[in-house]
């Protein structure tokens, strides 16, 4: 069921093993177990091998049990679950660093300097994946609301809305000719993505292009990580974007919920966030 069923072949090739496929399929089973799990070789996604095998196993088990003991259709098994689940696993779980020593920072959201504006993006999603939302907010140096904008995504990972978040905010940033922007999210995994030239995991890979052509035509661009402290605006924009009856929204003023942490961050509350030691500030 894990390798000689038919479907799940097709699952294999379409990750493409980086052995040879007749070697791949001519172990007995508890070798081949044991070798994939532990191979350090590198997928054709710039991902362990090991990674995208167990979560390979994984989603295949997964799937046959949903067959098996709740008798219904689930969606045909692909490749995609896979990759989604491996480069979740990669971005958010192996390149977390482990904390044991903490230390306590003030955060708050800084105003651009005189004649840019700051773009504040936030994704967000009910589970992972989940039904997720997109949101963010351009202000001036004066810390003033300039637009701000929320989607509503549908069901999708986190970092997929990240994405689109950071997308529909350069876009709007094109369509109002904002010749200076800072653009500030907290999401490192979306910031990393963007400066690496690999390919990147399916479902992404037009997401990333797409930001990445956007910013190339913004003629004065930065980029750059905040906490999420520093990023309340977007967040809420984000969540609410979750629950909008139609796809896609631009507010001319703040709503209520977020006029209130408009005017805090325009206050400039300090809030305490929690860091391990070399995080980025």
């Amino acid at each position: 069921m894990l390798r000689d069923c038919p479907l799940v072949r097709q699952v294999w090739d379409s990750l493409i093993p980086p052995s040879v496929l007749n070697s791949f399929y001519g172990l007995p089973l508890v070798n081949w177990l044991r070798y994939n799990c532990v191979s350090n070789a590198c997928s054709q996604l710039g991902i362990s091998w090991n990674v995208v095998f167990s979560f390979g196993v994984w989603s295949i088990w997964l799937h046959r049990n949903k067959v098996v003991f709740k008798d219904n259709n689930p969606p045909k098994l692909n490749n995609h679950e896979v990759i989604t689940k491996a480069a979740e696993f990669v971005f958010l779980g192996v390149n977390a660093r482990k904390v044991r020593v903490k230390t306590i920072i003030q955060v708050r959201w800084i105003p651009p300097p005189v004649q840019w504006v700051k773009l504040n993006s936030d994704g967000s999603s009910l589970g992972n994946p989940g039904r997720a939302g997109g949101g963010g907010v351009i202000r001036n140096a004066d810390g003033k609301w300039i637009k701000g904008y929320a989607r509503a995504i549908g069901n999708t990972t986190s970092v997929a809305a990240e994405l689109w978040a950071l997308r529909d905010g350069i876009q709007l940033c094109l369509e109002l000719n904002l010749t200076a922007v800072i653009i500030e999210l907290d999401a490192l995994v979306v910031i990393d993505l963007l400066r690496n030239t690999n390919q990147n995991p399916n479902g992404i890979n037009n997401l990333v292009a797409d930001c990445r052509e956007g910013l190339a035509r913004i003629p004065r661009v930065q980029i750059q990580h905040c906490y999420r402290e520093a990023n309340k605006c977007a967040d809420a924009l984000a969540r609410r974007g979750a629950l909008l009856p139609c796809n896609f929204r631009v507010f001319e003023s703040p709503p209520a919920d977020v006029a209130l942490l408009l005017s805090l961050d325009d206050a400039g509350i300090l809030y305490e966030r929690s860091i391990a030691p070399g995080s980025v500030v």
